[in-house]
This record gives C-alpha cells, sequence and structure tokens, in this order.
C-alpha cells in the first residue's frame, strides 16, 4: 500500500509527537514524531534524534494503526461518472488542475493556496493554521488546498518541490511564497499587506 491513512490523520488523532512504528518482524522503532512516506519509503525520526528510512514492505501498517490508536478516514461516496473531490475544512476549499485558474488565477480576492500531500505530516502540521486563516479572513481571502500528487500540473506550473508550500495570489500572481511548516505569524504577515 503506497500511502496509509495513518499518515493523513495521525497529527489530528494523537495531539502527540511520539509514535510506534511497528515493523513486521515484530520489532518496534520510537519515533519522536509521525513518519512520512514517499515513494513506499517511511522516513522518521526516532525517539533518540537519529534520521531513519525503511522500505514500506518492511512495516506492518495494521499493526502499526491499531498500536497508535488510528481509525480509517472516512470514505467519500460519490456518483457514478462525478468525479471525487477532496474534504475540506468549512471555509477552506479543495482544488484541483482542472478548477485552479478559475478558483485561484482568475480570482479578484487574494488567493491563500495550501499545497500540501497525504503522505506529508508536516503538512498535517500547518492545516490548522491554514484553517484558523481561513475563518479568520472569510470573505477578504479566498483559502484552498491542492493535493499535488492529484494535481501534478499545477505542482509543476509553479515549481513546487516542497511540502507544504503556501502561495499567496492577487490578481492572478504569485505575490509571496513559504515552504515549510510556518506559524501562524509568519502567515499574517505574508497576507496582511495584501488586503
Amino acid at each position: 500500500m503506497r500511502y496509509l491513512t495513518l499518515f493523513v490523520t495521525a497529527f489530528v488523532l494523537l495531539g502527540a509527537n511520539h509514535w510506534k512504528l511497528v515493523l513486521k518482524n515484530g520489532k518496534t522503532i520510537e519515533c519522536d514524531g509521525v513518519p512520512v512516506i514517499v515513494n513506499d519509503v517511511y522516513m522518521f525520526r526516532d525517539s533518540e534524534g537519529r534520521d531513519g528510512t525503511l522500505p514500506a514492505d518492511q512495516v506492518d501498517g495494521e499493526t502499526t494503526d491499531r498500536v497508535n490508536k488510528v481509525t480509517p478516514a472516512p470514505r467519500q461516496w460519490r456518483m457514478i461518472g462525478e468525479p471525487v473531490r477532496q474534504l475540506a475544512p468549512e471555509g477552506v476549499s479543495a482544488w484541483n488542475d482542472a478548477d485552479f485558474d478559475a478558483e485561484v488565477v482568475q480570482s479578484s480576492t487574494p488567493v491563500l493556496v495550501d499545497l500540501w500531500a497525504t503522505w506529508c505530516g508536516y503538512c498535517k502540521k500547518i492545516e490548522p493554521t491554514v484553517d484558523e486563516v481561513a475563518s479568520e479572513f472569510a470573505g477578504r481571502l479566498k483559502v484552498g488546498k491542492v493535493d499535488i500528487d492529484k494535481s501534478p500540473l499545477t505542482a509543476r506550473r509553479y515549481g513546487i518541490h516542497f511540502t507544504p508550500t503556501l502561495l499567496l495570489f492577487e490578481k492572478g500572481r504569485v505575490v509571496a511564497t513559504i515552504e515549510g511548516v510556518a506559524g501562524k505569524p509568519a502567515i499574517l504577515h505574508m497576507i496582511q499587506s495584501h488586503l
């Protein structure tokens, strides 16, 4: 399984920094946070601060989910022929390659775009802050998310190499960028001069 549900929901459900990664051979690795999985490779930092990687086929995903008390994400139902839309918090839209220009580039309102990926633990860490900004600036700022794996054209178009990346658009062009996890003060500083 390339991407596991546990990485999508881990930060929300746990709220803690510690994580147990259970291997198929029965061993357990204590991690200082939720591992990230990229191209079927787990990347983690153990509780002693050492970085490590493991092929996904060495990890027992079901046991890891159970030990860390992770529940599966809710299923997304759709009508036959209707595209599946990502679920987004209230106030935060979910955009893709097909609707990006209409929603972002052609917007008369400034737009904050959170480019993220389901396997990115840091994306989950910044998500509550982006949600707060969306609520606080409702009506003055559009806020939306773009999953770079499901929208590779948009990611390529804007040269996205890191997740999360926040792009601030004004009148169809990028006027500010933040790469990586940023605190709320940094995000507010980025957007306030454009509102």
